[in-house]
């Protein structure tokens, strides 16, 4: 049993990313621990049921996958200094970009790690070498990372990253960068002088990928550089008491990204429960559902791909819905000023057909 708590990922993980900067955060005493394939088939398989990382690891000996579940859990273990707002419109604006960033972030992300994979081959393969054979010399250590990062390199299709779709995704990233960089001119944080869950979402594929690779860190260096002081802050061990800006403020500089997810994310989420209701109605016998269930349109800038329907998409989804459809009146009338800001108010309004929940690190209906 461990005496601290103990967090499974690796330095190049997306998700793991956006853990270990929250742990840091709220002073919680931990030791990370590499999730090599050893830990994988002794530890986190056998104990979660999943092959997906971060894993945290209690001191009572509880395991917890998935990173919003673990942030969640621990936040209702360490209170203080919550990362959710109290406020109504700050706390709608963290869960939105959270799922902004957990759910199509992984659109620049994974492009720039795997479509630009000549240019950057030694340094990604040496960081997959690293999960199967850490003690290996460089070039074994490489040979190793190819052959167990071939399912990471497959995603591009599935999450419609394609020819068709490429020069759009990176100039939206970089339009993101941009913008980003505009705001954190002004606050240190996505809501004033102490990170969101939405800070911490971000922090993962920024830091984990855009940042460490080689092929898109440039981009930051030349377009963000405020997002480079970001990473270097929500990352640093000891983090200043900050506070969220007052008055349930929304800075103005954080609408066109909000206009973003309204704009592209929000149409593919729709449509994921819109088809998860016709998956579930042909599949009454499935006790778990699918990872995947079929493929559906992505629109991005003016391009179009197919990728694949990922239903858990909709449980990220339900997170800021639940928030939006709690408030009462008063706050409501508040949160939609907001929303028509940015363009979210009719999108907003979505019934989801058919609800999901998450038991024993799988999906179900509810």
């Amino acid at each position: 049993m461990p005496r601290s708590y103990v967090l499974y990922g690796t330095d190049h993980s997306y998700y793991t990313g956006k853990v270990r900067p929250y742990l840091q955060y709220k002073g919680i005493p931990y030791e990370e621990k590499l999730a090599t394939l050893w830990v994988f088939s002794r530890f986190i398989i056998p104990r979660t049921g999943v092959r997906y990382i971060p894993v945290l690891q209690t001191p009572q000996d509880e395991v917890v996958q998935d990173t919003t579940d673990i942030i969640d859990f621990l936040e209702r273990q360490f209170p203080e200094r919550s990362v959710y707002p109290d406020a109504p419109k700050q706390n709608l604006v963290a869960l939105l970009m959270e799922l902004y960033a957990d759910e199509w972030f992984t659109l620049p992300a994974m492009h720039y790690r795997w479509s630009y994979l000549n240019q950057q081959e030694d340094y990604v393969m040496e960081e997959f070498g690293n999960v199967a054979a850490p003690f290996l010399p460089g070039p074994l250590k490489r040979m190793v990372g190819r052959k167990i990062s071939k399912p990471f390199k497959g995603a591009l299709k599935p999450l419609g990253i394609s020819a068709n779709t490429a020069s759009a995704i990176e100039d939206r990233y970089i339009e993101f960068v941009k913008l980003f960089n505009a705001h954190l001119s002004e606050y240190p944080y996505l809501l004033g002088s102490r990170p969101s869950i939405g800070d911490f979402a971000l922090a993962g594929p920024l830091y984990a990928h855009m940042w460490k690779d080689p092929v898109p860190r440039p981009i930051l260096v030349k377009h963000g550089p405020k997002i480079v002081e970001w990473i270097e802050r929500i990352n640093a061990k000891d983090q200043a008491e900050g506070q969220f800006l007052p008055e349930d403020a929304v800075p103005d500089t954080l609408l066109p990204l909000l206009e973003h997810l309204f704009l592209e994310l929000w149409p593919v989420l729709a449509d994921t429960a819109n088809k998860l209701e016709v998956w579930l109605k042909q599949n009454p016998q499935k006790k778990h559902i699918s990872r995947a269930i079929g493929w559906h349109t992505l629109t991005i800038g003016n391009a179009a791909e197919q990728r694949l329907i990922f239903p858990y998409s909709q449980w990220m989804m339900q997170r800021p819905l639940d928030h939006y459809n709690s408030l009462n009146a008063a706050d409501r009338q508040q949160v939609d000023e907001l929303l028509r800001a940015c363009g979210g108010f009719d999108a907003m309004q979505l019934k989801i057909p058919r609800r999901v929940k998450r038991v024993n690190n799988r999906l179900v209906a509810e």
